[in-house]
Formats: structure tokens, C-alpha cells, sequence
């Protein structure tokens, strides 16, 4: 855990939002504010850190959009440019007036003419680019707001076609590294293509950075990463999500940053990412969560704004929270050695078993490999194992999606009633895995949450007993 607070910033404040935010299913894990050049607040739970990075999911279109504008300001791109221009190689036979009227701006207000998003089409195809163009539109390009992952995957392969470099890597040049950000992680689609609107993993600090650089309109540490011009143009309001009730989210959509409806712009990602401007205020939000319900993340934080400055207080009660808050109780220790046969899943789990003294041992014999994770009892122990279809995100157990990859969790147990109740907290996603193994019924069931929502879930049916 971490915890600072500038004189003049109420710890009582700080301490009810985030009990409030936890009442209400939004579990903080990293929190800064920073005020002018001066940071504010930052605070931090056990288990976690401000460096490690974590998926931010649709924060990482911001990211694309600075791509985009660091090309237009070099003369390289433009919103006018037309799609058919720039991908005359990747357009249907038959092409539509719709696809010829494009342009790079209708891709980045969300505005492409497609009713919804056209990822699942296009991101296990063998050719992105071309299968996005191929993807029926019903309205005219840039009437319509249709919120689309897939229309900012075009907006990084408008960048990656004119600068002849992977997003990531154009990027690394032109923004992280002045920033003093480590080259990070960038998911793609299955040809290679970067994703563009998803797959980014960046940690609370370097959000920071990158959230500092915007509020100050472009310049960091005093060199110009992008123009003014472009940072106004693409958080200014070019279109409009109807459908959507809540405040901050019909406030208007710039190019892949959402308006704010108290003040300024910011970027989000699912589940709780958050990188909030607010120009008036001269004032920089990052969170970084496990979140169920935004809208109310963001009136949580809000009403925090409103409250954060007065007398600083004692910070004891406080930095006990963030301390506890996430660590689990500690129970009885689980001193047995079991093991059993599990049906098919899709992990690929074929045997799975629960042994140890103090620690739990986790067992996962597969087809590629035992994989083993300790589990504390009172505490949490980071693991790294390779698991199968086991990563949680939003396309979790997508069919085209048959990979071993790393897992990175904080790994703890209880053991209570003849069941152990494991609890294993993704280090580098904002998901939680929750086991609850029957040891007299023989069964594992697996909920992957993030905030209070199951994204997804699973059971290891046993087919023998136990051994």
C-alpha cells in the first residue's frame, strides 16, 4: 500500500470515497490527483503498486488518437483523409458510397456507419484492415454514433500504414519514451494488426504521465509531444452517444476522448480505468479499479473533488484501510493432500490438486504441463504460472482464442465448512478470480469478477473421487 497526501488534502475525504466506492461495488486499486504540477493525493491498496502495468482496456484509444495526431501534425494523416485513399489495396470489389465518403475523422468520433462494433468480425480474420471494409454500414459515415473498438483499430492502422511502424513502436519513439515510459504490451489481432482500441498495459504512474502531457495541452517536461491544436481538436465534442443516460457519457465524444459533464475531457476503459482532465480546475484524476457501475465511479469521484481540500487530519485510520481493506482473514490451515480427475473444460485441466500444510498448494496437471500456485492463509503470495484460456477479459473463452498464457496473481485461501475459498487477484487486469472448492462434493466453481460483476465463469466438474 501507498499513501500520500499534500497539506491542505482531508484524509477523512480521501478515507470516505473510497469506503464509499467499495460499499457501492467499485474496488479502487490506484488513485492519484495531482493539481497544477503538484501532486495531491496518490493512494494505493495492498496488494498493489502504481508501476506495475495493467490492461486498460478502452483507455488504450486515447493512446491511439495521440498517435494519430502526432501524425497529423507532421503532415502525414488528417481527419479528411479518405479511407479508399489511404487502403485502396484493402477495399472490397464493389465499393459502396459510403466507404467512399469515410474519412479518418468519422473513424475517431465513432461515427463509421456501422450500427455497432464489427470487432468479433474482423479480429480473428486474416486480414483485418480488409475484413473491417467488408463489414456492411447502414448509416451515412459521420451522422450516426456508434461506439466501435473495431473503427479505432483502423484509426492505428491509418497510423501504422503512413508511418510504416507498429503502433506500439511509433509510439515508444514518439511518446513513451519522453515520457519516461517503459516500451509496453499491445495486444493485436490474430494477423498482427495492432488492436488500437483495447489491449494496452500501462501502470498508474505512466497513466499519470500521459494524463499530465494532455493537461498541459500537448508539452511534457517541457518538449512538445503534440500540438495544442490537435489535443483541442480531439477533445472538443464531434458527436454523440444518445442511448446513454448517464451525465458524463452524453456530454459529447471527441477523437477516442469522452467529454466530461462537469468539466474538461477524459479517457476510459471498461471497468473502471479512468485518465479525467479538468482545465478550469488545473486538476489530473487517474484510477485504476475494479469497477462495476462507471457512472457512479465517476459521481463517487466527483463528489470527492468537492470535498478533498481542508484540514489534513490523522492519516492512522486511513493507511489502516488501505492496509487491510483487500487482505483476507486468516482461518484454519488446510493440512491434507487431495486430488481428483476433472471433465473437459477449457483450460484443459485434466487433473486438479489441493495439498500443503500452512500454504495451499494448487496443482493443474494439463496437456502442456503441470502449473502450480501457492496460496497464502491471511496474507496474499504472488504467483506466475501458463494456463489456457484462463486470462480474464472481456473476449474470455473467445473460440479463436487457444493460447497458453502467463498468469500474474496475488494468490490467498480460506479454509471454512469443509470448503476452501480461494481468491486469486490478477496483477495485471483488473479481474479477480474467486475458486469455491467442495472438498465433500468434489467440485471447483470459478467466477471471474471485476467490481461486482461475474464477467465470466467456470466449472472443473470432477469425473472420479477423491484420491
Amino acid at each position: 500500500m501507498h499513501l500520500y497526501l499534500a497539506d491542505g488534502v482531508s484524509a477523512e475525504a480521501v478515507e470516505k470515497y473510497l469506503k464509499r466506492s467499495a460499499e457501492n461495488g467499485i474496488y479502487i486499486r490506484a488513485m492519484q490527483i495531482v493539481k497544477g504540477k503538484e501532486p495531491m493525493a496518490r493512494v494505493c491498496f495492498a496488494p498493489y503498486d502504481f508501476e506495475t502495468p495493467m490492461h486498460l482496456y478502452s483507455l488504450s484509444k486515447s493512446f491511439t488518437s495521440t498517435a494519430v495526431g502526432i501524425c497529423v501534425d507532421e503532415g502525414l494523416l488528417s481527419p479528411d483523409t479518405k479511407m479508399c485513399e489511404l487502403f485502396a489495396d484493402k477495399m472490397p470489389e464493389n465499393m459502396t458510397d459510403a466507404l467512399k465518403k469515410l474519412r479518418l475523422h468519422d473513424l475517431l468520433s465513432m461515427q463509421s456507419g456501422h450500427t455497432a462494433c464489427v470487432l468479433d468480425k474482423i479480429r480473428w480474420s486474416d486480414d483485418t484492415v480488409k475484413a473491417f471494409f467488408e463489414q456492411p454500414t447502414t448509416y451515412e459515415p459521420g451522422t450516426t454514433f456508434a461506439y466501435s473498438t473495431a473503427a479505432t483499430c483502423m484509426c492505428g492502422a491509418a497510423v501504422e500504414r503512413v508511418t510504416g511502424k507498429k503502433l506500439v513502436d511509433f509510439l515508444d519513439e514518439r511518446l513513451f519514451s519522453k515520457l519516461g515510459i517503459a516500451k509496453p504490451t499491445w495486444w493485436e489481432c490474430r494477423d498482427g494488426q495492432t488492436l488500437g482500441g483495447t489491449g494496452l498495459h500501462l501502470s498508474s504512474n505512466d497513466i499519470t504521465k500521459f494524463g499530465m502531457m494532455l493537461k498541459n495541452k500537448g508539452i511534457y517536461n517541457g518538449e512538445r509531444i503534440v500540438s495544442e491544436d490537435y489535443i483541442k481538436l480531439a477533445t472538443s465534442k464531434h458527436s454523440l452517444d444518445v442511448n446513454n443516460g448517464a451525465p458524463d457519457w452524453v456530454a459529447g465524444y471527441g477523437y477516442q476522448f469522452w467529454l466530461n459533464d462537469r468539466d474538461g475531457f477524459r479517457g476510459d476503459g471498461a471497468f473502471g480505468q479512468l485518465c479525467m482532465v479538468f482545465p478550469e480546475s488545473d486538476t489530473l484524476v487517474t484510477v485504476m479499479g475494479e469497477v462495476g457501475n462507471m457512472a457512479l465511479e465517476v459521481e463517487i469521484l466527483y463528489d470527492l473533488l468537492d470535498t478533498i481540500y481542508g484540514e489534513k487530519g490523522e492519516t492512522d485510520s486511513l493507511n489502516g484501510y488501505l492496509e487491510t481493506a483487500y487482505m483476507p482473514e486468516k482461518t484454519e490451515n488446510f493440512n491434507n493432500d487431495i486430488s481428483f480427475t476433472v471433465a473437459e473444460n477449457a483450460a484443459e485441466v485434466e487433473m486438479i490438486r489441493f495439498f500443503g500444510e500452512k500454504l495451499l498448494h494448487v496443482e493443474l496437471s494439463t496437456a502442456y504441463g503441470k502449473k502450480e500456485f501457492v496460496c497464502g492463509n491471511g496474507e496474499y503470495i504472488l504467483n506466475h504460472y501458463m494456463l489456457k484460456n484462463m486470462t480474464p477479459s472481456i473476449t474470455f473463452l473467445d473460440p479463436a482464442v487457444n493460447t497458453v498464457e502467463r498468469q500474474s496473481v496475488f494468490a490467498s485461501y480460506k479454509n471454512e465448512n469443509g470448503r476452501l475459498y480461494i481468491t486469486l487477484r490478477h496483477q495485471n487486469t483488473c479481474h479477480v478470480q474467486h475458486w469455491t472448492v467442495d472438498l465433500e462434493a468434489n467440485t471447483v466453481n470459478i467466477h471471474l469478477h471485476a467490481g461486482d460483476i461475474i464477467c465470466n465463469h467456470l466449472d472443473l466438474t470432477p469425473i472420479s473421487d477423491n484420491q
